[in-house]
């Protein structure tokens, strides 16, 4: 039998579990009743079992073809009367929500290279401010026509929230199954990486402008482009113009906070724990101070992440930031977006959500791409070509800020919406349940890309001794000659680099670190043989994945592996399991 059967089975087995539960949820908050801090412990119950769900849905989505944003979601809406405590405190759920996505969008800046945003700028703002409007325009348009055809009638304000809310592409979504491909031409990678972090922005603040009007009590109009022309109205252009101003220069303000964090710690030797407690302040402060100035809060975290490059001082401090995103709110925001749902609502608005999906995916997503994009096939020095736009076209994963936006706009309380949340919940699984699996298949098909095997680090298939240096690409350059003149002494013919970028990872920043590298190693065998030495045999592995999961690859599977050489920051925080290693670990500083 297929062992794919049985990832699936333990999964529905799981699901059937937490419905069970779900059932005797009021006997088991009975046991928090007693004294007078019971609705603190509730909350505190129902909090911790997201951090246990987060941890399950991980180990459980493994092996599937669903994301782990989709098994969230069925989690949350199989464990809703367990989360009943936070989804019905509206205060609690607002700091989690909002916490988790001023982090998440500050993370997508982190995760944009600056030099290629800046780059490509023109065909950013493009498709992030005119393709996301036409993108919101035409999703409204559809459902609000169409909806009475298959038995709904959504309103006007509906239809718009709706476009608004879903016309942002995921990052989180996206750029997991992009780095599985290795492109012909990185500019469409960089792209659509920027595209999805920028709209992540402009889609909150064309809903925010939205949610502005409809909590003030404006009536958005009969028709859905007179309630779009609301945007180009003197009122909502200056509610906008100072959305972005002070969320750019909050958002300046957090990088210049960032560059004193990054000063300070070159200066001082090792990372410390409370060096994450600072990075974490920045982006929450200046959402703060952002939205006190009436200025966009979340385009504030995202600019200082843009502006800002991690440096080999926070390398902990990122690991921890990107296990924080991945590990908890990211989660956190799917399990709460099922529970908030209501399964006959769904049931109900399947016909209209799930034809609103289709369309979305397979025609409107390729209109607004063929429209922002189309005039730079034809202009500018880096043209487009027809397959790298279908490519873009193909790439339409709706999931983490459009599942804050939805929860947060049920929170409000606004009257008039009904079918925005289970439409809404219809388009963000069929993205991510089609996009993910059909992204490589249509890149290999266009042409635009190939996948990259998800194999470990080559083996090597000589019977040479040799040593590794690990490195994540920053201080190579100064460990070389040192791992060579080791290997030379002692008589070891080779050395392995070993190049994983990790989170950094860039095509071009990886041939560069090889071109660097080789021409590193050609000059140091040219000083051997000058010498008299035997000159040495070199060889480069760029992996995926951590450096220390390679190393310890590496360390259980090749026999002929005699020392591994890694900076000090790297594994003294595993020591561990660096003890466990057969291969000994040489410290570098």
């Amino acid at each position: 039998m297929n062992p794919r059967f049985f990832v699936y089975l333990r999964l529905f087995a799981a699901l059937a579990v937490v419905v069970l539960a779900s059932t005797v949820a009021p006997t088991i908050f009975g046991l928090f009743l007693h004294g007078p801090e019971h609705a603190m412990t509730i909350s505190f119950f129902s909090t911790g079992l997201i951090f246990a769900f987060s941890f399950i849905i991980f180990y459980l989505s493994r092996g599937t073809h669903l994301p782990p944003f989709v098994v969230a979601i069925f989690f949350g809406m199989a464990a809703k009367p367990l989360f009943a405590p936070v989804i019905h405190d509206q205060e609690l759920m607002g700091a989690i929500v909002g916490f988790g996505a001023t982090l998440i969008l500050f993370g997508g800046g982190l995760e944009t290279v600056f030099g290629n945003f800046r780059k490509m700028l023109p065909k950013i703002l493009f498709i992030s401010f005119f393709g996301l409007l036409v993108t919101a325009t035409l999703l409204s348009l559809f459902v609000h026509a169409t909806g009475p055809l298959f038995g709904s009638t959504i309103s006007v304000a509906a239809a718009i929230l709706l476009g608004s809310i879903l016309a942002s592409t995921d990052p989180a979504a996206i750029i997991p199954v992009l780095k599985r491909l290795r492109f012909k031409q990185p500019e469409t990678k960089d792209l659509i990486i920027s595209e999805s972090a920028v709209t992540d922005v402009t889609g909150t603040l064309l809903t925010v402008a939205f949610l502005s009007l409809l909590v003030g009590g404006a009536v958005l109009g009969p028709t859905i482009l007179g309630g779009y022309s609301h945007i180009f109205s003197i009122e909502t252009g200056l509610f906008l113009l100072k959305q972005l101003l002070f969320g750019v220069l909050f958002g300046v303000l957090g990088f210049a906070l960032l560059a004193v964090l990054t000063r300070f710690k070159a200066s001082h030797e090792g990372e410390n724990e409370v060096d994450a407690a600072f990075f974490l302040f920045i982006p929450i402060m200046i959402f703060a101070f952002a939205i006190a100035f009436g200025g966009s809060g979340y385009l504030a975290a995202f600019i200082a992440g843009l502006l800002f490059v991690m440096s080999e001082h926070l390398q902990e401090t990122e690991h921890f930031f990107n296990h924080i995103i991945d590990g908890f709110f990211k989660p956190t925001i799917f399990l709460l977006l099922g529970a908030l749902i209501d399964i006959p609502a769904l049931i109900q608005y399947a016909p209209i959500g799930i034809a609103a999906a289709l369309v979305f995916i397979f025609v409107i997503r390729p209109i607004a791409v063929f429209i922002s994009l189309g005039a730079f096939t034809f202009i500018g020095k880096d043209r487009l070509n027809l397959s790298q736009l279908l490519f873009i076209s193909c790439v339409r994963e709706t999931g983490a800020i459009p599942a804050v936006l939805l929860v947060t706009t049920v929170s409000l309380g606004i009257t008039g919406i009904e079918g925005l949340l289970p439409i809404g919940m219809w388009v963000i699984l069929a993205t991510l349940i089609l996009e993910p699996p059909l992204t490589p298949w249509i890149a290999q098909k266009l042409g635009v890309a190939e996948v990259i095997p998800e194999d470990q680090p080559e083996l090597e298939k000589d019977h040479f001794s040799f040593v590794v240096l690990g490195t994540r690409g920053n201080t190579y350059k100064e460990r070389i000659p040192l791992v060579a003149q080791w290997a030379s002494n002692h008589q070891i013919p080779k050395v392995l680099l070993l190049l994983c970028l990790e989170y950094k990872y860039q095509p071009e920043l990886e041939q560069r670190v090889q071109s660097e590298a080789e021409r590193i190693f050609k000059k140091l065998n040219e000083d051997f043989i000058a010498q008299g030495k035997k000159p040495l045999l070199f060889s480069i592995s760029s992996s995926a994945g951590f450096l220390q999961e390679n190393i310890d690859y590496l360390a259980k599977h090749e026999k002929n592996l005699v020392a591994i050489f890694v900076g000090r920051k790297m594994l003294d925080y595993r020591l561990d399991e660096v003890k466990k290693l057969e291969v000994p670990i040489q410290f570098m500083s």
